[in-house]
């Protein structure tokens, strides 16, 4: 087991020490205080309020209370944190401090890296994931690209699963909803020999559509089924050799989902013929319209499945550590891109081929990586770690579009190789003062092919490239009480170069990748308890400036829209965090986090004006305008998140009584980083509730729930649709996620 680092107080050390062994510190009965916690933002075991670092920390116990099934959900308590929910998974992801990738491309890196059990998923689409049996979630702020790698430059979410227990337990957990939702989980746990432990999770998920679909015949949109299995091995060689073999499968099969018509400007006419109430009878275009005319459904087939194997060495009083993991993801989705149930196959080839305008995708990333880790012990003086990574990444991706305004049939491919040495040196000046530095110097390599179908005889165009740089952090982090800290840190972050795969790749693209995305950034920072360790309050200011930011633009040069990706310029996000928890009495537990962020453009740079976008409106030529000043995509300026916990013991009773409610606001936000004025989304917030009881003995748990119980309506991407208008006149989409209508239900739990 790692050593914490000894320089903080005997207290706090034997605090730590408690939690390390049994999970927490609970509250005597002559004293009440909150618990540790213990994370790995550092790739060590640390209490959170000891490091220099801006994480969000949830056990299994927060998780369970605020109903997270989904990785989307880990924003109901975490400030600075937003999800974009788009139309398939590929075009979703999350951004912090207003910084997140939203690029279609296959080969393009994420800002937000997933990383589960220590391994860092290749793909953005992997970040949308169902979540079970998890032990710990970390959300890490800022550029993490020391020591999680290139794919971290505005942050990580570090995810651990559950570990085999050292006796036999089991669960069986069932959730029903009254929008016709049934969640069902099992796992169990336990020894099989003296030296070797498992534990085994499977899931089974159904959810009917939400999104009425008008289309004679054809199934309502939105709905998901998936199911999946988790494995974990533990074998204690030796004292001082143990190994951990992790596998898992899971596969998903959703119509998801629908692009709902929020505005059909007046005398717009879809592909120059038909008026709304022709195309889409039946419909009101409106920001809370769910209702959708599609005889394509948008399919969406996903499997993934993989391997790791993390191997722990204790040499004498330092640890080495060995992890090796092999990943697969395969995802393809169809779509209906004329949103209405129209033959227009039919009417074009008088009668030869039936049907309406679509578009296929698939794509398969197979990913591998081995990283060693060198710890030290800890001592009076200094504590380091070293480390060895190497990855390897390769994509496949098929495109196809029948819609005659904008074809597409073409196959691509992107691959890197990518090896880095890094590591961290803390060197404690006295008991109270510690700096840190820590590099990672790497080298990447990418490679891109692309082959256009549409045209008969194209050649195939390929290109490669090689980057190498060297990134780090240093922080300064001083106690100026027994419980406050004090901490100001630099951090380098890069996010990798890329080939610019969106629509294929041109001879001129193959030679110029779009550059690297790099971050400098700023903290100041502060961890505190007051009142006996009642009340923790953590805070943090922060300034990034980005430099080649990449991210999507629009280009209609070619007389059709058409999505390219770029650099964009340089941009800046700063503001200030605030977390706090308090332990009100021994019943009533109040967590607050709250966010202020100011993410603008800073270098502005010649991006496609919006539709209908006048001079006096900045669009400069008839076609680009200067974004100076301008707001990032998907950053809302205030948000606050809330969790009032509740527990009583029934003495007279065989079972105790458990409540909470929780809310999270956020500000309005824009989804276009051209700043369409209709592409937006008002301040909203939402309410979740949550009432049950508990067996005194841990056997079993019944609950009822309600999610948005206020039925705040709010969409979580918007689109500009507009290019099937052929000139016409404005059409917009919105998507609906789950969580934009009021639902209600009950969840059973078993423990044996």
């Amino acid at each position: 087991m790692n050593k914490i680092n000894p320089n903080v107080s005997r207290i706090r050390q034997l605090s730590l020490a408690i939690a390390m062994v049994s999970g927490s510190m609970a509250a005597t009965a002559q004293e009440l205080a909150l618990e540790e916690v213990v994370v790995t933002a550092q790739k060590r075991a640390e209490s959170v309020q000891d490091i220099p670092v801006s994480v969000t920390a949830m056990d299994s116990s927060t998780i369970e209370k605020l109903g997270i099934q989904s990785s989307a959900d880990i924003v109901r308590l975490t400030p600075s944190m937003t999800v974009l929910e788009s139309n398939n998974k590929t075009n979703s992801g999350f951004s912090i401090r207003g910084i997140g990738t939203n690029v279609y491309g296959v080969g393009v890196e994420q800002a937000v890296a997933m990383i589960i059990d220590d391994v860092a998923m290749p793909q953005q689409g992997q970040s949308m994931a169902n979540l079970v049996d998890i032990e710990r979630i970390e959300v890490l702020r800022g550029p993490q690209s020391t020591l999680f790698g290139k794919a971290a430059s505005a942050g990580a979410i570090n995810i651990t699963t559950k570990a085999p227990s050292e006796e036999f337990e089991g669960t069986i957990e069932l959730t029903a909803t009254d929008e016709d939702a049934l969640h069902i989980v099992g796992s169990a746990s336990g020894p099989l020999t003296d030296s070797l432990g498992y534990r085994v999770t499977g899931y089974w998920a159904d959810r009917d559509g939400y999104v009425e679909n008008l289309a004679e015949g054809y199934d309502d949109l939105n709905g998901e089924e998936s199911q999946g299995v988790r494995a974990k091995f533990q074998w204690d060689i030796s004292d001082t050799i143990s190994a951990t073999l992790g596998g898992y499968y899971m596969e998903e099969d959703s119509q998801c989902c629908g692009r709902n018509s929020t505005y059909w400007e007046e005398g717009a006419l879809l592909f120059g013929v038909l008026p709304q109430e022709i195309a889409g009878p039946g419909i009101t275009s409106s920001r809370e319209n769910s209702k959708i005319i599609n005889d394509t459904l948008p399919d969406a087939e996903l499997t993934n499945e993989g391997l790791n194997l993390r191997l722990n060495f204790e040499l004498g009083e330092y640890s080495l550590v060995s992890i090796t993991a092999v990943d697969k993801w395969e995802y393809s989705n169809s779509e209906d891109v004329d949103g209405t149930d129209f033959d227009w196959l039919g009417i074009l080839t008088g009668g030869v081929l039936s049907g309406g305008f679509y578009s296929d995708s698939a794509r398969e990333t197979d990913f591998f990586s081995q990283e060693f880790r060198l710890v030290s012990p800890s001592n009076d003086q200094y504590d380091y770690l070293i480390g060895l990574y190497y990855s390897d990444s390769d994509t496949d991706r098929t495109f196809f579009r029948n819609l005659p305004v904008a074809p597409a049939d073409n196959a691509v491919s992107a691959s890197t190789e990518y090896i880095a040495l890094f590591g961290q040196l803390n060197w404690h000046f006295t008991e109270r003062t510690t700096a840190s530095i820590g590099l990672r110097t790497f080298e990447e390599e990418i490679g891109a092919s692309s082959q256009d179908y549409l045209i008969p005889g194209s050649p195939e165009v390929s290109g490669d490239n090689k980057d190498d740089d060297i990134v780090g952090k240093a922080s300064l982090q001083h106690f100026i009480a027994e419980d406050t800290m004090v901490f100001a840190s630099y951090t380098r972050g890069y996010k990798g170069q890329a080939f610019d795969l969106t629509g294929g790749l041109t001879p001129e693209e193959s030679e110029n990748p779009i550059s690297p995305e790099i971050a400098d950034a700023f903290e100041l920072g502060m961890k505190s308890e007051f009142w006996d360790q009642r009340l923790r309050l953590n805070a943090t200011l922060f300034y990034t400036e980005y430099t080649d930011f990449q991210t999507q633009a629009t280009d209609s040069t070619s007389g059709v829209v058409e999505f390219r990706m770029t650099n964009s310029g340089d941009l800046k996000t700063q503001g200030l965090e605030l977390e706090t928890i308090t332990l009100l009495s021994e019943a009533f537990t109040l967590t607050l986090n709250a966010s202020y962020i100011d993410a603008e453009i800073n270098d502005g740079f010649g991006q496609q004006c919006w539709p209908g976008q006048t001079p006096e409106q900045g669009c400069l030529d008839g076609s680009s305008q200067t974004l100076d000043g301008a707001t990032l995509p998907n950053s809302p300026e205030y948000k606050v998140a809330a969790l009032l916990d509740y527990y009583q013991e029934l003495d007279s009773l065989p079972f105790d009584l458990f409540a909470n409610i929780s809310y999270t606001w956020q500000d309005d936000i824009i989804f276009n980083i051209n700043q369409h004025p209709d592409l937006t989304q008002d301040a909203y917030g939402l309410t979740n509730l949550r009432f049950g009881v508990s067996d005194k003995s841990g056997r079993y748990e019944v609950s009822l729930f309600g999610n948005n119980v206020f039925d705040e309506s709010y969409v979580s991407d918007m689109l500009d649709s507009s290019v099937i208008s052929l000139g016409t006149g404005q059409l917009l989409a919105h998507v609906l996620p789950r969580n934009s209508q009021s639902y209600w239900g009950i969840k059973a739990k078993y423990n044996f």
